[in-house]
């Protein structure tokens, strides 16, 4: 039998022209460097002659020898090097190692290792042991056996035998170079999908290359092998993964693979070892059993499955995958939930592309399942983006006819699609009048007396009775702000109601009588009665439907707002500043300094706060809006959300939009707001108590209060 000798500091005697020195476990197991053999007799080759290797007492039994020549020990430094030493210590110690264990202890300290799914790295031999991570081996007694990519060890001293797996393993080798030789022969095409480009899995490709303990890393080349349709080579890195990472998640993804390879029942078997492996404490395919039955039955159910758990109010797998699912071909089996639930994650995943990648994304939905709703509306949001208004309105009529036989509700954001009208008949509505189908023609008017001289702002604001609980706070804000500025010109605040209540109507005239009396630089107009149709989207375009009967009493700028907001107390001179500065003010987010839109929809024109400045031009803004409203709305739609804000857009494209570089156009998100809005303190119910609750009794009482005092004054004035 016949040993090699490991030194202290893990290398093994080695010599070159019989130059003996330090050789690590690679150059002998190559062959790099020849070894010094210890034969079982004792002798040393090839420098037996002159060198021995001297027996040391070791009470562990460990075959220990040192090499010596007369006075002289062999010693291994610390630096790697062999050098004579006078002394005998532990570092001059030589272990005999079986040379049939160089094959193993050239592999744990060559390549990287698991145990089980944790990361240990390479090991390395110091003190005559192996360290890797935490855990030591000693080399005496080692026993190792290796089955392809498992390396087992064991000692003799104990029966336990630890299973280490390499990295990278012989699959994922396999996997790479199978890879390599698709992009070499360019059997992968960069055209498949919208999501990734070649130089993409290139790079993801180098990032395993180099770490391939990084599961991160393989699981993000198992998804663009997906996108590329490299369905095999897809499922091969994820099942890589998984030896490397257990969570459920990875189960998940390999059910979107599954599914998209129409292997509808290993989808529903992945599923289900996905949650219960997920939710082991709850009956969850209990919970769950209607998706996965159809999802057996070939229907593309995966796409309900977060909307399920988020209902169920548990957490949704990781969604790493998700993009292979947009765009796919649908199952000619998925009824309107699967594609409304499609249709829903292809809309939003649309808003976060600019036009160039919505296009390729658009591209392949085509070649998936051909025109749809989704597809439509979407290539209508592009051809407008880009200045097309005739290819966009086309669009948007295909999209509404779609969505209409199909039963597909857009997101909220696109809901305009309903009420969108085309170029010609929006602007067929100019300079006429329209029936008035939303019945504000019958409302009831409550006029503040006719001053000698125009207001200086109109003040425009519409509810019904629910939403009434912001008027008092809107109210007392506005007579505080009034209040504050002694040069504050004559306002009229008009608000219009949806059959608001006796106690809301009773409020409303006291007030307005007190200002009549008390305060000549504000006056209260209110309209009330009941819409034709009663809907959240009608109560916001109240403000509008005002506007024709507001313009024709008063010759001043306009502001428009959402009742549920509240004036500061500069309000004033914030307002005066926008006078002095600005023709039209606008929520133009979804605008460039040079009125261009650049990304959104053609409704998407915030309508929270409008402010209009060119007095002459309002009759005709005010007539379209009303006009606006009355022919788009459609109580046969299944909503008309967004209605106020196609009419507002539309009006913007007709009267200012042209002459946007003539105008001075005020960015009414920029600078200190004009008003408190629910976006600036966290929602509506926080703007209800932000500064303070008010009640109408509480408005009431302030006036009441007040009232007396300003008499006084006048009387001493």
């Amino acid at each position: 039998m016949s040993f090699y000798l490991l030194s202290w500091h893990g290398t093994l005697a080695g010599y070159t022209g019989m130059h003996m020195h330090p050789a690590s476990f690679a150059e002998v197991y190559s062959r790099a460097v020849a070894p010094v053999i210890l034969h079982t007799s004792g002798l040393l080759e090839p420098c037996g002659a002159f060198v021995q290797a001297q027996p040391v007492e070791s009470v562990s039994g460990h075959h220990l020898v040192a090499l010596k020549a007369d006075t002289h020990y062999v010693c291994c430094r610390p630096t790697g090097e062999f050098a004579p030493s006078p002394l005998c210590a532990a570092w001059e110690h030589f272990l005999a190692v079986p040379t049939e264990l160089l094959p193993a202890l050239r592999d744990l300290t060559a390549r990287n290792w698991f145990e089980g799914t944790r990361f240990l790295g390479k090991a390395i031999c110091v003190e005559h042991e192996i360290v890797l991570g935490e855990r030591k081996w000693p080399v005496h007694g080692l026993h190792a056996e290796r089955r392809g990519d498992s390396l087992t060890l064991w000692n003799e001293a104990s029966a336990e035998r630890t299973v280490l797996r390499l990295c990278p393993s012989s699959s994922l080798a396999s996997l790479m170079e199978m890879l390599t030789e698709r992009l070499e022969t360019s059997s992968i095409h960069p055209a498949l999908t919208p999501w990734a480009t070649l130089e993409a899995l290139r790079g993801h490709m180098l990032l395993v290359s180099l770490t391939p303990e990084n599961t991160g890393h393989i699981l993000h080349l198992a998804r663009i092998c997906g996108l590329f349709e490299q369905w095999d080579l897809a499922a091969g890195f994820l099942a890589c993964a998984q030896t490397q990472d257990e969570r459920p998640d990875l189960l998940w993804f390999a059910a979107i693979l599954a599914l998209r390879t129409t292997e509808y029942g290993a989808a529903a078997a992945l599923t289900e070892q996905a949650l219960t492996t997920r939710f082991p404490d709850r009956p969850i395919l209990a919970e769950t059993q209607d998706l996965l039955d159809a999802l057996k039955a070939g229907k593309d159910m995966l796409f309900l499955f977060p909307a399920k758990l988020h209902a169920l109010g548990l957490p949704a797998f990781e969604d790493l995958f998700d993009q292979l699912l947009l765009p796919m071909p649908l199952s000619p089996q998925s009824g309107r939930a699967e594609k409304q639930a499609y249709s829903t994650r292809f809309e939003e995943a649309c808003t976060q592309q600019d036009v160039p990648h919505r296009l390729r994304l658009l591209a392949a939905e085509v070649r998936a399942n051909g025109q749809s709703y989704w597809e439509e509306i979407n290539m209508g949001h592009a051809s407008w983006l880009n200045d097309l208004r005739a290819e966009a309105d086309a669009h948007y009529a295909t999209a509404r006819t779609l969505a209409l036989q199909g039963n597909i509700s857009p997101i909220h954001y696109n809901c305009g699609v309903f009420t969108w009208l085309s170029e010609a008949a929006s602007k067929a509505l100019v300079g006429r009048t329209m029936p008035d189908h939303l019945g504000l023609s019958s409302w009831t008017w409550h006029f503040s007396p006719e001053a000698e001289t125009q207001p200086e702002l109109c003040l425009v604001f519409g509810c019904d009775s629910r939403y009434f609980e912001f008027i008092p706070k809107l109210i007392l804000s506005l007579i505080r702000a009034c209040r504050a500025d002694s040069a504050a010109g004559r306002l009229e605040l008009c608000i219009g109601v949806d059959q608001p209540t006796m106690e809301q109507l009773n409020f409303l005239t006291k007030v307005a009588e007190w200002l009549e009396e008390h305060e000549p630089r504000l006056g209260l107009n209110f309209a009330h009665g009941t819409l034709t149709s009663r809907t959240p989207a009608t109560y916001t375009a109240i403000r509008y439907l005002m506007l024709p009967a507001i313009t024709a009493r008063y010759s001043c700028p306009v502001m428009t707002a959402d009742c549920d907001g509240y004036f500061p107390q500069d309000f004033i001179s914030l307002w005066r500043e926008m006078q002095q500065t600005a023709d039209y003010g606008f929520r133009l987010y979804a605008y460039d300094q040079s009125g261009k839109q650049i990304h959104g929809e053609p409704w998407g024109f915030g309508a929270g706060l409008s402010y209009f400045g060119e007095a002459e031009k309002l009759p005709d803004i005010a007539n379209f809006l009303s006009n606006y409203l009355n022919t788009a709305y459609n109580p046969q739609n299944p909503t008309n959300w967004c209605v106020d804000q196609c009419a507002l857009a539309q009006a913007f494209r007709e009267f200012v939009a042209p002459r946007w570089h003539d105008l001075r156009i005020k960015f009414m998100d920029d600078g200190t707001p004009l008003m408190i809005m629910p976006h600036h303190v966290g929602g509506k119910r926080a703007l209800l108590e932000h500064g303070g609750t008010v009640t109408q009794a509480d408005v009431l009482r302030e006036l009441s209060d007040y009232a007396p005092e300003q008499q006084g004054t006048a009387t001493e004035g």
